[in-house]
């Protein structure tokens, strides 16, 4: 089983299922992809750098993105649970992408 497969398994086992959506073009039509993730607040020494209270930062699944066809990483003014994508940092396992923690805001 891969460092991939394993994370997925972890997401969906602890975390719960989340929308990705991303605005296609300047109307208001969204590709969604559905995503397992587990959500934290930033803590206060974590409120740096544009960081704001009631930030949440979200592990997802690289597998879960994968599958469904996502047009590639999370990026900037994505929506996820609800929130606006603030940033992207991908989590590797040695050299393999197994998911990303997604900075969201709102």
């Amino acid at each position: 089983m891969s460092a991939a497969t394993r994370f997925a398994d972890s997401l969906r086992r602890s975390g719960r299922p989340l929308e990705l959506k991303r605005r296609a073009g300047t109307g208001s039509t969204f590709t969604t992809c559905t995503v397992h993730g587990k959500d934290r607040g930033y803590q206060p020494t974590e409120l740096v750098g544009g960081v704001i209270q009631g930030d949440r930062r979200i592990r997802i699944a690289q597998a879960d993105i994968e599958a469904q066809n996502w047009p590639g990483p999370p990026k900037k003014s994505d929506l996820l649970d609800g929130g606006t994508v603030q940033g992207a940092q991908p989590l590797h396992d040695g050299a393999e992408l197994v998911g990303f923690v997604v900075w969201v805001r709102g």
